[in-house]
């Protein structure tokens, strides 16, 4: 292949003489033009600069840690959107991965080899790559000697890596941005993953094409399958070899079962990991501007449930709940909130305590009610919330930003 050539000169027809691919880089429209429509009568394919609709093809900005080459394309439509991507993607990929990638190739045969399945032999590069930093930062030996450990493992059949794993996976209140790098990787590594209604599909598109989704649709009363049927359903899959991702709205272990599923996981030997997620009081008090400690108003923060087994108020200690002078933060309250209020009201809370009820947090459909503890439930009814609803109660959800969500319904004359 020939070297580039520098002209000084004007476009003159035989520059397109035995050509195959023309660029165009003119600040002048009609002369653009011409020259495309001159490189299209000879059967070129002409790439215009900046001017879409006179490409018959564009150029991907292009990150290059060979032999890994990402590609970044428009389609024409923002090259310098292509460009600040390419940015952003050379900051995260160290040049060092080329060098990682060719450790991979000269083991890829000898891999394949000795590990047939498929399956089997993703999962052994999984592990293997889990910490492609540490493998990085070491030289080529010890980065060959952490391949052939994994494939040692892979070889042998009683290895943990065979016998599955469990992951507990706290996906957030929703907001897909909310997720942790850590839940994020094990929902692309999963073979199969059980989620929860609460889950956003926009997180489950996060998994790999391969990977089976199974909905075990647990919703207060409502319960698509038995939490026991969710526990043997984990073990089986995880005994069969598979890396099962546990997904779970918020965090797995508030008000989230996690703790009965990790019991039943380990009395069945299997390796378990917990994978914290934002829970949903942290996430819609974030979203509202509310402080649930601040000094002078709030010492403290109490996690409660108000759905009990019976589908009634759960019991707790209402009389030290009303002198907490912390914040409250009920979870699944919304079909008990009449219930609540009058509890605490009995036990000693001033009705005019600020409270409020966010449906959705930090969801497009995100909806608030904002009241005080007297007058919220009967606002909850007339709104008719129906999604999963948080209740704050306290004095710090005054401190509520009015800015940080246009869908509020307040307090009559407030």
């Amino acid at each position: 292949m020939r070297g580039a050539e520098l002209r000084h000169r004007d476009f003159i027809a035989s520059d397109l003489d035995a050509v195959r691919l023309c660029f165009v880089a003119l600040d002048e429209v009609e002369a653009t033009a011409r020259i495309v429509g001159q490189a299209r009568d000879r059967g070129i394919l002409v790439n215009a600069v900046d001017r879409p609709a006179l490409c018959d093809f564009t150029v991907p900005a292009v990150v290059d840690r060979s032999p890994v080459t990402i590609a970044i394309s428009t389609g024409g439509a923002a090259p310098a959107l292509a460009r600040d991507l390419r940015r952003r993607i050379e900051t995260i990929i160290p040049s060092a991965y080329g060098r990682l990638a060719t450790i991979c190739r000269r083991w890829r045969e000898r891999v394949a080899t000795a590990v047939p399945d498929p399956a089997r032999r993703r999962r052994m590069w999984d592990s293997v790559l889990d910490d492609a930093e540490a493998m990085l930062a070491g030289t080529e030996t010890e980065a060959e000697e952490r391949i052939s450990r994994a494939l040692d493992a892979a070889i042998d059949a009683q290895a943990s890596l065979l016998k599955g794993r469990v992951s507990l996976v706290g996906a957030g209140p929703g907001d897909p941005e909310l997720l942790t790098l850590k839940a994020l990787q094990a929902i692309q590594r999963a073979d199969v993953i059980l989620y929860d209604r609460l889950i956003d599909h926009a997180i489950l598109d996060l998994a790999r094409r391969g990977a089976r989704r199974i909905d075990v649709g647990k919703r207060c009363a409502n319960h698509v399958m038995s939490q026991a049927a969710i526990n043997e359903l984990l073990m089986t899959s995880a005994q069969s070899g598979e890396h099962v991702v546990r997904l779970k709205g918020g965090d797995p272990f508030i008000f989230g079962r996690g703790g009965e599923e990790i019991i039943a996981l380990r009395q069945a030997g299997l390796t378990v990991e917990v994978i914290p997620g934002v829970t949903a009081a942290c996430a819609a008090a974030a979203r509202l501007g509310i402080p649930l400690t601040h000094r002078e108003l709030s010492h403290g923060v109490h996690f409660l449930t108000g759905h009990g087994k019976d589908g009634g108020l759960a019991p707790h200690d209402w009389d030290a709940m009303a002198s907490s002078a912390g914040t409250l933060a009920v979870y699944m309250g919304a079909n008990t909130a009449p219930l609540l209020s009058a509890r605490l009201i009995a036990a000693g809370m001033a009705t005019d305590t600020p409270a409020l009820a966010i449906e959705n947090a930090t969801m497009p459909d995100e909806h608030v009610v904002v009241g005080t503890l007297a007058s919220l439930p009967v606002q909850m009814r007339d709104t008719g919330l129906g999604g999963p609803t948080l209740i704050l109660i306290g004095a710090v959800v005054a401190l509520r930003n009015p800015a940080s969500n246009e869908d509020v319904t307040a307090i009559a004359g407030a």
